[in-house]
């Protein structure tokens, strides 16, 4: 009996861990995040990214885009609507304020979803993986974005008139 189970043990652990019916994942690339982060804000960042999670499959990324949804309909809440969150920065800064913090929300949102996505990219830079190409998916993000920007502003300025 004891030999069955040691015999059984040894098998289970001899057994492959990887299977032919999931392939690796090759995820778009930090440089092409950072890129669309910088240029398209963080609308653009959070549709980019979701890209990666989608690619991965991994439904616990949720969480972490509908904090970064709350926190992009915030800023643009406390920049051009009524309220005077940032009036303070508002006056160093003047018009621009706005398109600042956009810039360093959508930077931070970058390195958040690095940071969820670390070990994909660190495994895919050990294994020489090929990224696939950013282009069409970086254009879509960032005009996607900068539609969902321009609505979301729309909206709010409309019931702050």
């Amino acid at each position: 009996m004891i030999a069955f189970y040691i015999t059984f043990m040894r098998e289970h652990l001899l057994t492959p861990s990887l299977s032919a019916s999931a392939p690796p994942v090759s995820l778009y690339s930090i440089r092409s995040s950072f890129f669309v982060a910088f240029l398209g804000g963080p609308a653009a960042i959070i549709l980019y990214s979701t890209l990666n999670s989608w690619r991965l499959r991994r439904a616990l990324d949720i969480p972490a885009y509908l904090i970064a949804i709350i926190l992009f309909v915030l800023l643009i809440y406390g920049t051009r609507g009524d309220a005077a969150y940032f009036a303070w920065l508002r006056q160093e800064l003047g018009s621009d304020t706005t398109r600042f913090l956009s810039r360093g929300l959508a930077l931070a949102l970058c390195g958040v979803f690095y940071l969820l996505h670390k070990k994909q990219h660190r495994s895919a830079t050990l294994f020489d993986s090929k990224a696939p190409s950013p282009w069409i998916p970086a254009i879509v993000s960032s005009v996607l974005g900068y539609a969902a920007t321009v609505g979301v502003a729309a909206l709010l300025l409309r019931d702050a008139a």
